[in-house]
């Protein structure tokens, strides 16, 4: 059978009661996660760019902006919460377009918490099993998941909860795959929030087409698919063992907003501080070794903004030295700028090592008066293997939403999310992150 008609009818047909808890427990700290990084991105200069041109525009106030009061057109509300979800790079790479999309659709239409849960787990499943097809999390082509894969996610998610039929499925990933993109290129500057961000609106414009019955060649698999054309494979594996596990147990929720691949070290240089009272003053230099892909992506020495800064290892070593801490503060213009934490990333270097596997880092520390100082991590904070609890996530929604919702509002969201399956109305969940 043709691998799209397959994966189609799976999602036509798969219903909500056939979910794991698992899954579910997964779903629902997933749209946890991605609320609550929308609501610290709000405020963003990527957000309020996209706030400047929705109003520019205007339209039939639809759905939820998310912290910001407004309501806007559907689509409007997915390009500016998705957008507002990556800004502080603190989302998980597949979560934002997929879960901002079916938010708005559930507010719109008053869908369930049940249906909400099910559209997001199907969406992140599509959205995974397409970034394999081209290629993995990190594509050596130079392609961001967050916008190649992100957009079917999203058009998933819009397609099942529009109940379309498997041939409109078909042709809403057919009409997805033709606007996919994003490019690593990005990392560092203010377009890469619009990868999400345009991958939502662009998901629910491909569902939104597919009902009024545009039509689509063969884009998943083929000599002129979107997998050859993007990860060099005329015949992905799209379809393999549907239904038999969830991509979304495993997805990776971060805990530092920055690239992933520098989680690891950030967390051995928190732990060298933590475990031998290290302070700034007493640090000579500091030397990190990373898997060569980190480096490679998470490589910037000299970053100019908060924005590069989440792409770059020594700083976000350094800010860790520093402070003891690593949040959205550690990573802002101000930071940057901070002679401590300039003094620190200078005298950081950091090493690709091919002996370390993913996940791993290790740090040694040359002090002044006690020598070198070593820390290691094993497998980093939000792997499959050390994955974010229900507790991590939800201090992590509280310290984001807290100060933007007041901590009444933001703790009757987590005990929303937390009991999303019975919840009747979705935009009680949208209208109380307003």
């Amino acid at each position: 059978m043709d691998q799209a008609i397959a994966l189609a009818k799976f999602l036509a047909e798969t219903d909500y009661r056939a979910l794991p808890g698992e899954t579910l427990q997964a779903g629902q700290r997933g749209l946890l996660d991605c609320l609550g990084t929308a609501i610290g991105g709000a405020n963003s200069e990527a957000a309020r760019m996209a706030l400047e041109l929705i109003e520019e525009s205007g339209g039939k106030p639809q759905a939820t902006l998310l912290a910001t009061g407004k309501r806007a057109a559907l689509r409007d509300a997915a390009l500016f919460n998705g957008t507002a979800a990556h800004a502080l790079d603190y989302d998980d790479t597949l979560s934002a377009p997929t879960a901002m999309t079916a938010l708005v659709l559930a507010e719109h239409h008053a869908f369930s918490g049940r249906e909400l849960l099910r559209a997001y787990v199907l969406g992140f499943e599509v959205a995974s099993r397409m970034t394999g097809a081209i290629g993995g999390w990190e594509n050596s082509r130079g392609w961001h998941m967050m916008g190649v894969a992100g957009v079917f996610g999203a058009a998933t998610a819009a397609a099942v909860l529009l109940k379309l039929s498997p041939p409109q499925i078909v042709a809403a990933l057919g009409i997805a795959a033709s606007q996919a993109a994003g490019l690593v290129a990005m990392h560092g500057f203010l377009t890469k929030p619009f990868h999400s961000g345009k991958a939502a609106a662009n998901g629910l414009f491909a569902a939104q087409l597919a009902v009024r019955g545009c039509t689509t060649g063969p884009a998943l698999e083929g000599p002129m698919s979107l997998s050859q054309a993007m990860g060099g494979t005329p015949a992905p594996d799209l379809a393999r063992g549907l239904g038999q596990s969830y991509a979304v147990v495993e997805n990776r929720l971060k805990p530092f907003p920055c690239g992933r691949l520098g989680h690891a070290a950030i967390e051995a240089a928190l732990k060298a501080r933590a475990t031998y009272q290290l302070t700034p003053a007493e640090i000579v230099s500091t030397e990190v070794h990373v898997e060569p892909r980190a480096q490679y992506l998470m490589g910037k020495s000299e970053p100019e903004n908060g924005t590069q800064s989440m792409f770059s290892i020594g700083h976000g070593v350094a800010a860790a030295l520093c402070n003891g801490r690593v949040g959205p503060a550690e990573f802002s213009d101000e930071a940057v700028r901070h002679a401590e934490i300039t003094e620190l990333r200078r005298r950081t270097e950091v090493i690709a090592d091919p002996e370390c596997n993913p996940g791993q880092a290790k740090i040694a520390v040359q002090t002044k008066n006690r020598g070198v100082l070593a820390a290691e991590v094993a497998i980093q904070k939000g792997y499959a293997a050390n994955p974010l609890t229900n507790e991590d996530v939800s201090e992590k929604f509280l310290n984001l939403a807290d100060p933007v919702l007041g901590p009444a509002r933001a703790k009757q969201a987590v005990e929303l999310v937390y009991r999303l399956q019975t919840v009747e109305d979705t935009g009680d969940v949208a209208r109380l992150c307003a």
